[in-house]
């Protein structure tokens, strides 16, 4: 396919965003989905740090007053936390002459139902109570908005860097890369991948007549997709259109005259203004 070679503007060339944004898409998609739920969940922790463990602090500066209570059903789960066991139990306390409610976590083994406690509370906010020596929240490092920072916002914003440098990295070579005739070696599919992919290996020579060679993956559903399914069944490959860096011949990608916009006035006319 010379023709299609030929058909291959000039350089400085007018890319289309479609293959540029469709080179090296996983990280795209793993780094954007990392970085996106990791914040939605650093925004999460640090809106319940508002609530239980903004209770606890409360309770701690005081002023609380203790009162009578009595413990009610307790969870035979335990809670690993500080290096000792704990349970979560429900208890009822004494207050102005009714009977109040309450949960709390408490030293496993430490109680059983029915056993009478103190509980402190504070005044003025009596949703806030526990059980002496007990706690309303474990400052668990999952429940750390830096935890998800650090595993999930920092990974997704590496991997979407990384990308971003194989985006500009492209960008130089479609832009101002030289083109070749690439002969295609092997295609084959891409398994486990959506949408549908398939993986073509080629080789060609670069401006300076060295043998190069690789491979990339290329949208099934796309125009150079189609053509190299129809090779693939056919097992007669044909040439394509390879455009690589002159200055770093590795950088190249096999492309389709469609994948560039139309040349503008500007650029077709010559700089002197006569053609």
């Amino acid at each position: 396919m010379r023709h299609e070679v030929r058909s291959i503007p000039p350089a400085p060339r007018r890319v289309r965003m479609r293959p540029l944004l469709a080179h090296r898409w996983p990280l795209l998609a793993v780094g954007g989905a990392s970085s996106v739920l990791g914040c939605l969940f650093a925004w999460l922790m640090f809106l319940q740090a508002g609530g239980k463990p903004r209770d606890q602090q409360l309770l701690r500066e005081g002023p609380v007053v203790t009162v009578p209570g009595t413990i009610g059903p307790m969870e035979h789960a335990r809670v690993r936390w500080d290096g000792h066991d704990w349970q979560r139990v429900n208890y009822t306390f004494d207050w102005h002459g009714g009977t109040l409610k309450g949960e709390c976590f408490v030293p496993a083994g430490r109680q059983t139902t029915e056993d009478r406690v103190e509980v402190e509370v504070l005044p003025g906010r009596l949703e806030i109570n526990c059980i002496v020596g007990g706690l309303i929240s474990m400052d668990r490092t999952w429940l750390q908005p830096r935890f998800w920072l650090g595993v999930m916002v920092v990974p997704g914003a590496l991997l979407l860097l990384g990308w971003a440098a194989s985006f500009f990295q492209l960008r130089q070579v479609l832009v101002h890369g030289d083109v070749s005739v690439g002969r295609i070696t092997a295609i084959r599919p891409v398994p486990v991948v959506l949408p549908e992919m398939l993986c073509v290996a080629y080789e060609f020579r670069d401006h300076r007549a060295v043998a190069r060679r690789n491979r990339h993956w290329v949208r099934l559903h796309g125009e150079l997709g189609a053509r190299l399914a129809r090779q693939m069944q056919s097992t007669r490959f044909e040439e394509m259109p390879v455009l690589h860096d002159r200055r770093l011949p590795q950088w190249n990608r096999m492309l389709l005259p469609q994948d560039f916009l139309p040349q503008t006035s500007e650029q077709v006319m010559p700089a002197n203004g006569t053609s």
